[in-house]
């Protein structure tokens, strides 16, 4: 009953639902009602929920109306100022609710193109909102009778890219120039989608990690919805949504496509792959009929490579960037002037640099600010010790720039979608406040002024988009550099004072420089640098005239190139833009002023689904009922189970709870059973489990540490005993136990393992305390270490030590992984148990041999684990994919014993790795193997097939 139980919650808890917690749960969370919503807060938010929910219910009219659907119960908002990157998530499990992430986007991300950025995330939210609830025909006939049982939703079983798609077509608005389905950054994404090659719906289909990786679903998405539209008309694409509302069983995509289209999902792809040709190639054509201009790529790898800077010295340029190649932790890149690559350090993801030749690198990061916030901080790069220096904490600066003295920092800071320009000194401490802004401002990146007089950034503006404007610190005021509502940004300085900055024409991005006083009026000329297919983004220049370095776009992702600057470079030259469209027009949304209460959890956490839990063999006939659920902010979840066994007329059941990542509590009553030789019932076991984990866990991005405190009691007593049967003492296995986690591993998008550090375990265990039929202590100390070789080679060294002191319970050594519990079968990942974990894998070695039992034991483990082919293709039927393949080769060692080991048992073997993708989202580490233990006595050949890796 437990084992498929937790199956089936492992896959409603982590495939389907993100109600994970994504707030602070320490914050004071209030309230307000609307007619369709809930809007939850921190205290202090009030006007942002207020303003939210009028945009909510004006998306909810028009979304339930598009899609025909109407939610039987009040959709919950969650407003989160949890981190500074822009996002959200929703989500239909217990309830309809979605996250909403405050900050807005500040750089070209795809996200850039909004009139309204909180309108544009909830039109695009509450897409999905509307969408994942809507069922019909039998799904909603179920759902009267087992309520929001995640079977049910029959939407949320289909590839990523049909629910990205639809809201992403949703959010977009051509005539008023909003949404990624219109953006020049789509556009451009395409176009190098095209050159490369466009991608089958086989590898679409999949949670893909080669570029254009979790973009894939967006851009592939869109278009297609868009083509749907534009071929065969706005009706036959939601009569494609509601068709497909009606399956009971999931993942019947060509079936619903043929139903609505009369063609299967390939023939409508190849429509969609000779559509996107026809759409993107004439402005291919046409960028190669003007003369390509681009620079030649000097970073080594591509995928999220940006942020570069050029600075002069003595021996000639040097360039520092931030490589990001999918493979490894971003890093600081330098190339010195003999063209040199050398790493540096190790940063963040979404680091962002500016170079001073004398006060050094100073950048911005993401940070753990406390266990439930990430925000950006200021760090200094110190060369001479090779290690960053926090000058901030909790800061929340995205972007900073030296003045040319060395001594202060100019920097953008945000909280709650609020920007400000501050001064600070090279310790980080703030100066002047130079400019908040108003109205929705938005400031983006920043460059000061060669002679320190001015700051150039990017900025938006409502009803303007975003310009490039520069900053007087003489007279505390913006002057435009350029106007209209063609995407401007990253702007730079070059050494003559002019600025070289980003700009979108025509569906493209290219350099742009601004030549200030041009004529005797003081009036600038723009002229274009660069002439490119995909995208010209973030530049520096060192010197006049010199290179200009670049991030450049490609169909592998952020590149960084260099351009040699000279006359024949400046593709055109037009007077600086005066150009003011209309276009760009917000809605203008009436919010009115809510009564505001404390945030109840009880008031919406209660079971909202209910399944059947049964289980029936010669000697059970077991009944009863399954349930889940978790309040608003995702801080309280639990699972509740109650059954009742007629053949033994017993009841049994378990309940779980945890709050946030602090606390977990669990109870469970269990009928254990044992039958005679001739497979009659003999004996009716009570056995009854109680546990309780606390946890203080301190996080960082590159480390995380944990120390968790846990007691459990386990009582197992006779209940009914067949004639003639023996009667056993009551078995009591209680535990108090301390650990302490440390993990620096890292799992990187393109990476076959965990890679470049460490897991370690120190745990403390005592059976004495609570009266347990064992007794002493037991301690353990599990160390592995991963070795990146190369760009994927990895080495994984493993060492085990287990003590025991008395007569705990004994270890168990042997067999190739028992991992076949919920998390390991949907994630391919070792989930040894931190408390009484006494089981553990012995290649080579069968399970319950006598010699590899003991009060202590020790494993010595090496893996070579090497990539062998990225593939990342499926089927639709059934939906199933691989996304990679990869081998291993290990030895290892192990001996358990009483007081000293006498014997150590060695083996060898190989293992062929495979990740397989099921019903588009889940992914299975299989490993097929064989292990040849040394032993002659109790070494065996083994081949064997396990879910999960090794360790």
């Amino acid at each position: 009953m437990i084992r498929p139980f937790l199956i089936v919650l492992a896959f409603c808890f982590v495939f389907i639902s993100k109600n994970a917690s994504a707030v602070d749960p320490g914050l004071n969370w209030k309230t307000i009602e609307s007619e369709h919503l809930y809007v939850h807060y921190a205290e202090g938010d009030k006007q942002i929920a207020e303003r939210a929910a009028a945009i909510a219910e004006v998306a909810h009219l028009r979304l339930s109306s598009e899609l025909n659907w109407q939610p039987v119960e009040k959709t919950h908002i969650v407003i989160s100022d949890e981190t500074d990157q822009p996002n959200g998530f929703a989500s239909p499990i217990y309830f309809n609710h979605t996250v909403l992430f405050l900050a807005p986007p500040s750089s070209i991300n795809t996200l850039e193109d909004f009139d309204d950025w909180l309108s544009t995330l909830i039109i695009h939210e509450y897409t999905h909102i509307i969408h994942l609830d809507k069922s019909a025909s039998s799904p909603e006939y179920l759902r009267n009778i087992f309520g929001r049982f995640f079977l049910l939703f029959p939407n949320v079983f289909q590839p990523a890219w049909v629910t990205e798609g639809l809201a992403t077509y949703k959010e977009t608005d051509v005539e008023r120039g909003i949404g990624r389905g219109q953006s020049a950054m789509f556009d451009s994404m395409m176009r190098e989608e095209l050159v490369e090659g466009l991608q089958p719906i086989s590898h679409v289909n999949l949670p893909v990690s080669t570029w254009p990786a979790g973009t894939t679903r967006y851009l592939y998405g869109v278009y297609f919805v868009s083509f749907l539209v534009e071929k065969y008309g706005e009706e036959k694409l939601h009569q494609w949504v509601d068709n497909y509302s009606e399956n009971l069983l999931p993942f019947f995509i060509n079936t619903n496509a043929e139903k609505t289209f009369d063609k299967d999902m390939e023939v409508l792809w190849q429509e969609y792959i000779e559509w996107l040709t026809d759409r993107f190639q004439p402005k291919i054509d046409e960028i190669e009929a003007n003369g390509l201009n681009a620079g030649v790529k000097i970073s080594e790898h591509a995928y999220r490579t940006d942020s570069v800077r050029a600075i002069e010295t003595a021996d000639g340029n040097e360039i520092y960037y931030v490589r990001n190649n999918g493979y490894k932790r971003a890093s600081l890149i330098r190339i010195d002037s003999a063209g040199k690559s050398e790493d540096l350090i190790e940063l963040n993801g979404d680091a962002v640099i500016d170079v001073h030749s004398d006060a050094g690198i100073i950048l911005t990061q993401n940070e753990f600010c406390n266990n439930y916030t990430v925000y950006k901080d200021l760090y200094i790069y110190d060369k001479e010790i090779n290690e960053i220096r926090r000058l901030t904490e909790c800061g929340r600066y995205l972007y900073a720039s030296w003045h040319p003295d060395g001594k202060s920092i100019f920097a953008v800071n945000h909280d709650k979608a609020k920007f400000e320009l501050h001064r600070l000194d090279d310790k980080g401490q703030v100066q002047e406040i130079l400019w908040k802004a108003n109205d929705g401002q938005i400031i983006g990146q920043i460059d000061v002024s060669p002679d320190g007089n001015n700051i150039v950034a990017s900025l938006w503006r409502k009803q303007g988009g975003w310009n490039i404007e520069e900053f007087s610190n003489d007279e505390k005021k913006w002057n435009k550099i350029t106007t209209g509502t063609s995407i401007a940004a990253y702007p730079q300085y070059s050494a003559d004072g002019n600025i070289i900055f980003s700009r979108e024409h025509s569906g493209v991005y290219n350099l742009y420089r601004y030549l200030k006083n041009v004529d005797s009026g003081g009036n600038g000329t723009i002229e274009k640098i660069t002439n490119v297919i995909g995208g010209a983004f973030q530049s520096s220049q060192a010197e006049e005239k010199g290179a200009i370095y670049y991030v450049g776009y490609s169909a592998e992702g952020y590149a960084i190139y260099k351009l040699n600057d000279s006359s024949g470079n400046v593709v055109s030259a037009v007077a600086a833009s005066t150009i003011e469209e209309d276009y760009l027009q917000p809605v203008d949304y009436k919010s009115t002023v809510q009564q505001q209460s404390d945030y109840s959890a009880l008031s919406n956490m209660y079971p909202r689904w209910w399944f059947p839990s049964l289980l029936f063999s010669e000697q059970r006939s077991e009944f009863g009922l399954t349930t889940t659920g978790a309040d608003a902010l995702g801080i309280h979840n639990y699972s509740l189970t109650a059954t009742y066994d007629f053949k033994l007329d017993k009841p049994a059941g378990q309940i779980s709870y945890a709050y946030a990542d602090r606390l977990y509590l669990s109870a469970v009553k269990l009928n254990e059973i044992t039958v005679d030789t001739n497979d009659d019932l003999n004996r009716i076991s009570d056995r009854s489990i109680i546990s309780v984990v606390t946890a203080l866990p301190d996080n960082y991005l590159q480390h995380q540490t944990n120390l968790l405190f846990s007691a459990v009691y386990d009582k197992t007593a006779d209940d009914e005993l067949a004639a003639g049967a023996v009667p056993f003492d009551d078995f009591e296995d209680h535990l108090l136990g301390v650990a302490w986690l440390y993990n620096s591993a890292d799992l990187n998008p393109l990476s076959i393992s965990l890679n470049d550090g460490m897991n370690l375990r120190l745990v403390a265990e005592d059976s004495d305390a609570l009266g347990s039929d064992f007794t002493g202590q037991t301690y353990t100390l599990d160390w592995k270490q991963y070795i990146r070789v190369g760009r994927e080679d990895v080495i994984a060294l493993r060492f085990f030590q287990g003590w025991g002191s008395d007569q705990p319970r004994p270890f168990k050594l042997g067999g190739e992984g028992s991992n076949d519990d919920a998390v390991s079968i949907f994630f391919g990942a070792n989930t040894q148990p931190v408390f009484n974990a006494r089981n553990y894998a012995l290649r080579g070695y069968k399970e319950g041999l006598v010699e590899l039992r003991g009060r202590r034991a020790q494993i010595l483990s090496g893996e070579w684990r090497f990539p062998l082919n990225r593939i990342e293709q499926g089927i639709m039927a059934p939906p199933i994919g691989i996304m990679q393949w990869f081998g291993t080769v290990f030895a290892e060692t192990g001996s358990a014993y009483q007081d000293s080991p006498e014997t150590y048992y060695s083996s060898a073997g190989l293992e062929l790795i495979a990740d397989l993708n099921v019903f588009y989202g889940l992914t299975l580490r299989t490993r097929a193997g064989y292990a040849h233990g040394f032993d002659e006595d109790i070494g065996d050949d083994v081949f064997y097939l396990r879910i999960g890796s090794s360790f």
